[in-house]
């Protein structure tokens, strides 16, 4: 038998790159984001140039698309611990590719309202979320325990580099195709995270389904495992006050590009 410090360490050594798993959801996960950054620069584009939205009209665009983050972001954690991570992350992609799909096909009808709009931000986010929470939870059964530090390090650099290649891609594709075909870039990044997800063959952990457990108190047992964390408890604020600040910023460019004075 191996022992256990003999286990990690080779297993520390081990590039994460030839982890076909690993390899996998980083694509997906990378693909998924790119895909977000378009929708972020052509759906303000659409309602404004195309729709003459005027400005209460994008920032409700805005809101609206905030809102599943803030309202459902614990109730999708408590559903990745009860069922599969797997096949949350690929319900919430399919979801979102299909709600996204019906823009570009409305816009080439001439039916494309800012109702619509406003209904597919809604329920892309609420998908969002569902995938979001399901694919941050899955990381640590994919990879050794030793490995996750630096796998989540790769996932951060490369999540960044995917977000600012996506806000170009969504200019270049915006300028080319015009913004509602811009969207289908989008729809094609959310079929690619869930082909990746689907052929992940690492089994996930036994999941325990407490009959008598109401969602509800998973919910608060979470928070209040948080809050005696100083360190999560830091990093949720954090994260919080960043996140606020960016669908400030989000909102906020729209506006002063797009909506006349």
């Amino acid at each position: 038998m191996t022992p256990r410090g003999e286990t990690s360490s080779a297993a520390a050594g081990t590039s994460l790159w030839r982890h076909q798993d690993f390899r996998r959801y980083l694509t997906g996960q990378a693909a998924s984001v790119t895909g977000s950054s378009i929708t972020q620069m052509a759906l303000p584009v659409l309602a404004v140039l195309h729709l003459d939205a005027t400005t209460a009209q994008v920032a409700w665009l805005a809101f609206l698309g905030q809102l599943p983050p803030a309202v459902l972001a614990l109730h999708a954690g408590a559903l990745a611990d009860r069922h599969s991570k797997r096949r949350q992350m690929i319900a919430g992609d399919l979801v979102s590719a299909t709600v996204l799909a019906t823009v570009p096909v409305a816009a080439a009808l001439g039916t494309l309202t800012l109702t619509q709009l406003m209904i597919v931000a809604v329920v892309q986010g609420a998908a969002s979320v569902l995938h979001d929470a399901a694919a941050i939870s899955l990381l640590p059964s994919l990879v050794d325990r030793s490995l996750i530090q630096r796998s989540n390090s790769r996932v951060g650099a490369l999540f960044a580099i995917a977000a600012t290649a996506g806000s170009h891609l969504g200019a270049a594709l915006t300028a080319l195709l015009g913004p509602a075909r811009a969207l289908l870039g989008d729809v094609a990044s959310y079929l690619i995270s869930a082909v990746c997800t689907a052929r992940i063959q690492t089994s996930e952990p036994a999941r325990a389904r407490p009959e008598t457990r109401r969602l509800r108190g998973e919910i608060a047992e979470g928070l209040w495992y948080v809050r005696g964390d100083d360190r999560l408890w830091t990093l949720t604020l954090v994260n919080a006050t960043t996140s606020f600040g960016l669908g400030l910023l989000n909102t906020l460019w729209a506006l002063y590009l797009f909506v006349p004075a």
